[in-house]
């Protein structure tokens, strides 16, 4: 008997309870009936309303993307609590795809009239660099401000700030403390090891009157090194003798090295070419005094450095020559 009169309850509960539900559902959605009209007149307020209950499916269907286009709309009329749903929509995803600036850019717009839920949030974007840079002093300053007024959750906000804002000052501290410290002295450079007279002909570049000679290595003649000997073979030549242009190559052999700076060069032409430039010369018969091949000529010279860059060299004992590279 009494679990006939249990069920008999239970019946009747659940009865009163699906009635009362269909009540509620009437009620919503009369309710959303008379905002929707006035939502759609621009009214602030309803508009508002409608976006709640498309957020929450009271009186109508669930709508997260409808509910963002009615809370912009109240929004745009500088509702403050519109503008927080706009930017916690922008922050999560919901209804609109994520954007952590146009967030910012809403709840700022809420918060700048004290609407506490969006100082909170405005402290979580600080706090984690989201559509602004990180700035714990800033993120701190707006959980204060949604705890003055009343927003509990914010003392945790602060605590997590504070925590960070220790953190990072012993960072800091580290980083100074190190970077503080006396850094080792550079090890001595090794005394440049003296290069010896034939190292120093090697290095080329030998000019006389800024012309590039012929007997040393230079941008006209190329060496190579037999150890005992430096062998030199020039590129053509070409000079005025007067009455004819001679093209000549130049073959010097330097030995003789010293430690003091000392050596010798010996140095043959070879006339590979003769051009007859006077008119009156070709029309003479007379002969040219150079001839093509090697000449007999054996040009030597004894040479000195003066510094690492300088020569004095004087040719076949009677002529000085200044050379520099």
């Amino acid at each position: 008997m009494k679990n006939f009169f249990g069920i008999i309850l239970l019946i009747v509960t659940t009865s009163l309870f699906s009635q009362a539900l269909a009540v509620d559902d009437y009620i919503w959605e009369e309710k959303f009936k008379k905002a929707l009209s006035k939502a759609e007149q621009g009214d602030r307020k309803s508009q508002y309303a409608i976006g709640e209950m498309f957020e929450k499916g009271k009186g109508t269907a669930k709508d997260t993307k409808k509910a963002f286009e009615w809370y912009s709309k109240a929004a745009k009329q500088n509702d403050k609590k519109a503008a927080y749903k706009v930017g916690r929509a922008y922050l999560d995803g919901k209804g609109v795809s994520k954007n952590y600036r146009k967030a910012h850019d809403w709840l700022r717009k809420s918060a700048s009239k004290k609407y506490v839920r969006a100082e909170y949030y405005l402290g979580i974007l600080y706090e984690n660099g989201q559509g602004v840079a990180k700035n714990y002093d800033e993120a701190l300053n707006w959980y204060k401000r949604a705890l003055a007024g009343g927003y509990g959750s914010a003392s945790e906000g602060i605590k997590r700030v504070v925590k960070a804002q220790k953190s990072a000052g012993q960072e800091r501290r580290a980083a100074a403390i190190k970077a503080a410290k006396p850094k080792p002295a550079p090890k001595p450079k090794p005394a440049p090891k003296i290069k010896s007279t034939k190292e120093k002909v090697l290095a080329g570049g030998w000019k006389r009157r800024n012309k590039p000679v012929e007997y040393l290595p230079s941008s006209l003649t190329q060496c190579k090194d037999k150890t005992d000997r430096v062998e030199c073979l020039s590129a053509n030549i070409s000079r005025s003798i007067g009455m004819a242009d001679v093209s000549y190559t130049t073959k010097a052999v330097l030995s003789d090295f010293k430690d003091d700076g000392a050596f010798k060069i010996s140095y043959r032409n070879n006339v590979v070419k003769i051009t007859i430039t006077d008119p009156e010369f070709a029309e003479s018969g007379r002969k040219v005094p150079v001839t093509l091949g090697w000449q007999d000529a054996d040009h030597k010279l004894a040479c000195q450095f003066e510094n690492d860059r300088s020569l004095t060299c004087t040719k076949n004992k009677l002529r000085k020559i200044k050379l520099q590279r």
